[in-house]
């Protein structure tokens, strides 16, 4: 950090929290997502109609759409690690 900002109390903090719309953007949503890769890593694995099937019961499951996002968050990711889980 010095390197880059010469003094290391001017520097960003090199964390930085996520809210949870973030967090459900990051891990659920769009291009390079945890969810989106994956579904990649699963799918030479299983039938296509139940992946399918899968990428259908993820979008009902996605919780950015929720008053209480960090619930629905915690509920669609538990859902989410015992579906997949079961594939196997």
């Amino acid at each position: 950090m010095r390197c880059i900002f010469g003094d290391p109390r001017k520097a960003p903090p090199p964390l930085e929290k996520l809210s949870p719309e973030a967090t459900v953007s990051f891990l659920w949503k769009g291009e390079g997502s945890f969810v989106e890769e994956l579904l990649k890593c699963i799918a030479p694995h299983i039938e296509e109609d139940i992946l399918k099937d899968l990428k259908l019961k993820i979008h009902n499951h996605d919780p950015s759409n929720s008053v209480d996002i960090q619930k629905e968050l915690r509920k669609s990711l538990l859902w989410y690690v015992v579906r997949t889980s079961s594939l196997s």
